[in-house]
């Protein structure tokens, strides 16, 4: 299989220039290209097999350059490589013969599947290019209509019935495994689990997925005699042994569907309802009818719980802490609460941590206090909200902060710089603000902490950088601009000569 890459990174496009031919002895890469326009050349001139592209490009993007092949004839395949987690490209990418997507940083199982699949449709249609650029696999038909991106004509239904014996207007279900923050590292070892029973009915059939943008495994399943059959038997047998055999086990989900076209709006309600596993135990099959039939009632733990958590948070006591961490987690599984108003009640009692913490003149992390409220407003399991709980107690109570003896006047000072950094404060105006002069904060400042307001400021905007690096995907001139640079170029050289490396790499080898 004859390949061309087209990536404006140049560590992606050499890496994988390096990476294939190791992957295979069949992968030959011809060349490549650092944008679209020198893409579109080379194409031309060797007329490869496939083509790894990325979307956002210098001088032509991805699909464009794309389209222009295709205007020339030339049939080959592709895949998009891309940065971002949403496929608003997918019904322009699937109509000019894209293969799959891969989402960056570039996870090998996933490149080896995907061109392992690309390289058996070439063998198998034997070079009738013509036909195959037409032909969509059964993932993509069933990852396209979840996208609400597939257009079911007659065109369409002809051919998944000859092809793959599949009924465009049937009943269809839909099994999500969900592992959200544990999708990196466990969705191998969670497909390998599932694979065994795509082949366990013998009354249906299953397409196994892998959605990226979802942080989900999922199941298709077609050519249903009886749904609520398949559903007692994943419920029974499948979810109860995950849960024994998985480190990290998935939250399942399950709807039924009547037609293609309606699994879009299906996927929607599974996005729903795995919102709800707060409110059932470790183990259950998360369905819509449960949910309807759940009764809730009103949040009402103790307000002395509140006050208990806010002195363990002032006493520094981690030990009662995690005491009462677990005394409000228990009283929230008593019963039955609305998922929204559970999240709302850990929300606030964040911000009485904060209010409390404030109020002992220590420095709050604004950016580490953003990103736990966030964390728990998407929070679908009480291990996620007890870790999230753990780690902003940590930030809060200064575990990692300045010395005791740093006094009331360098910590108001410390906690200016924290609010205002990513306005470009001076020395001047902090003093001004706390009523002294300039040169005795810029002194004291330096005696008490060891450190200049200078070296202080670019020490609170490299935290930041870290933090925005590993929990967002922000490019680097925005970045630049919410930490109080002007200069992405002038930033990147700031953070090498603190933390060693460009800021590009730091996220690279922490993801």
């Amino acid at each position: 299989m004859k390949i061309i890459i087209v990536e404006d990174e140049k560590s992606i496009r050499n890496g994988l220039t390096k990476m294939l031919p190791k992957l295979s002895p069949d992968y030959e890469v011809m060349g490549a290209a650092k944008d679209g326009l020198e893409g579109y050349h080379r194409i031309l001139d060797e007329n490869p097999d496939l083509v790894i592209m990325d979307i956002q490009m210098p001088e032509m993007d991805g699909l464009t350059m794309l389209e222009k092949l295709r205007e020339k004839g030339f049939q080959g395949k592709a895949v998009v490589l891309t940065a971002y987690s949403d496929f608003s490209y997918a019904k322009r990418a699937i109509e000019l013969g894209i293969e799959n997507y891969l989402l960056k940083p570039i996870k090998i199982d996933e490149l080896k599947k995907t061109l392992e699949a690309v390289n058996l449709s070439l063998r198998q249609e034997a070079g009738t290019r013509k036909m195959q650029e037409k032909l969509l696999s059964l993932e993509q038909i069933f990852r396209s209509a979840l996208l609400a991106e597939l257009t079911v004509d007659e065109e369409l239904e002809s051919y998944a019935e000859s092809m793959y014996g599949l009924n465009s207007h049937g009943t269809f279900a839909v099994l999500m495994a969900y592992l959200s923050d544990y999708y990196d590292e466990y969705y191998g070892p969670a497909e390998r689990f599932l694979e065994p029973y795509l082949s366990a009915g013998t009354e249906y059939s299953v397409c196994m997925l892998t959605t990226v943008r979802y942080r989900a495994i999922v199941m298709v399943f077609y050519n249903i005699r009886d749904p609520e059959k398949i559903r007692n038997w994943y419920e029974k047998r499948v979810i109860p042994a995950a849960y024994r055999s998985l480190e990290h086990a998935p939250i399942f989900c399950w709807t039924v569907c009547e037609g293609l076209t309606s699994l879009s709006s299906g996927f929607e309600k599974l996005e729903q309802a795995r919102m709800w596993k707060l409110c059932f135990p470790e183990g259950s099959l998360m369905t819509e009818e449960q949910i309807r039939a759940t009764k809730t009632v009103p949040i009402k733990y103790s307000p002395d719980l509140e006050s208990q958590l806010k002195q363990a948070v002032v006493k520094r006591d981690k030990v009662a802490y995690d005491r009462i961490l677990e005394q409000l987690i228990a009283y929230c599984v008593e019963e039955p609460h609305h998922p929204d108003e559970i999240r709302e009640a850990w929300a606030r009692l964040v911000v009485a941590m904060v209010t409390v913490s404030n109020s002992m003149g220590r420095v709050t992390d604004n950016i580490s206090m953003r990103h736990t409220m966030e964390g728990l407003s998407q929070a679908i399991s009480w291990q996620r909200i007890r870790q999230l709980m753990q780690h902003f107690y940590d930030e809060i109570t200064g575990v990692h902060d300045q010395p005791e003896h740093v006094s009331l006047l360098v910590k108001k000072a410390l906690s200016l710089i924290e609010t205002y950094y990513s306005q470009g404060i001076t020395l001047e105006e902090l003093a001004e603000r706390l009523c002294v002069t300039d040169e005795y904060l810029s002194t004291l400042i330096k005696k008490e902490t060891g450190m200049s307001f200078t070296e202080t400021l670019r020490k609170v905007r490299i935290e930041r950088m870290k933090e925005l690096l590993l929990h967002s995907g922000l490019k680097l001139n925005q970045i630049a601009e919410m930490v109080g640079y002007s200069d992405p170029k002038y930033m990147s050289k700031v953070f090498k000569e603190e933390v060693g490396m460009l800021p590009a790499q730091f996220r690279k080898q922490n993801h």
